[in-house]
Order: C-alpha cells, then structure tokens, then sequence
C-alpha cells in the first residue's frame, strides 16, 4: 500500500534503452534505487497483437495474450530476475494492466469470443478511433474471474500492485474481486 510518499519511476521497456529489454532495466536498478525511487512501474510488458496493428511494432496497449512477455523484451526467467531484484534493493514493482481490450488476435478472444462487447452483431470497441483493438464485456462475470486468474498470475510471479489503464470504463466489480 502507498503512504502518499513514494517516489514512481514509470518505465516504458521497449524504448529504456538501445537494446529495449528486461535485462537491461534489471542492469539499471542499482541507478533508479539511487536516485530515491520507491516503485519501479512498468507500462504494458504482454505480447502486442498483431492484427489490426497501428505501426511497425503496434501498440502496447493491444494485448495478445495477458500472460505472455512480449518475445523483444525477453521471457519470463528475464521478468522474474527484475522482479528479484528490484525486492532485493527494497522497491516494489508494479503493472499496467489493460482491462479493457485486447487486440484483435489475442488469445482470449479466440479461445472465448462471447467474453467480448458486440455491437451490430459485430465484435468492437466503445472508443471508435482504437482500431487496433476489441473491448471486453467487463460485465460479465466469467469475465471477471479470468480477469481476476491474470491479476493473481502476476502477483504470484511477486508483483507488488497494477494500473489498470482506462480503469473508468471497467466494471468496477472486477477490482471488487481482486
């Protein structure tokens, strides 16, 4: 829990450094402890889809699947060594969580196309201009159980807490449930 004193320091992996990965943020962590730093966030780390793609690498916020690592950044064991250490210099760890929508391709989606919002008998999105990614029906509570199974993934990998981007538009009984 925050005291109203941390200091954040928000960390977009794919462009920290020339290489863009896990490991590097981990290289760096003696530097951001030095400069008083509290919780390390990081933006979205999930693998980006890549249908409907806006640019060359898309979206961070276009999720394929919630319990992946995006394969540039690195894999698992490279998060889990981050989060080791950011617990050893004393910081804690927090996500960007997207709640809201996936990509078009993400894995949910496949594997359960009734958890999304439809409009005109078509899967969509609320926003309009986010063409690049579909919304879930947060509504639902099969929903928010599986939304629910990915906070308690990441937490058991040691996260310390989430953002949840667009937090407004979520059913607020998904955080009720966490």
């Amino acid at each position: 829990m925050l005291n109203g004193n941390e200091i954040i320091y928000q960390i977009f992996v794919r462009n920290y450094s020339k290489e863009g990965t896990l490991d590097k943020v981990t290289e760096d962590l003696d530097r951001i402890k030095e400069l008083g730093v509290d919780i390390v966030y990081l933006m979205p780390i999930h693998e980006i889809g890549v249908e409907a793609r806006k640019g060359t690498y898309g979206s961070p916020y276009s999720i394929k699947d919630y319990f992946s690592i995006s394969p540039d950044l690195g894999k698992i064991e490279n998060f889990q060594n981050l989060v080791k250490k950011v617990h050893k210099l004393g910081m804690k760890i927090i996500l960007d969580m997207v709640f809201n929508h996936t990509s078009h391709d993400s894995k949910l989606y496949y594997e359960h196309p009734e958890y999304y919002f439809y409009k005109n008998g078509k899967v969509g999105n609320r926003v309009g201009d986010w063409s690049d990614i579909i919304d879930l029906d947060t509504s639902r509570t099969d929903v928010q159980d599986y939304l629910v199974s990915v906070l308690q993934y990441w937490r058991n990998l040691g996260v310390d807490g989430f953002r949840f981007d667009v937090a407004s538009i979520i059913d607020f009984n998904v955080f009720v449930k966490a």
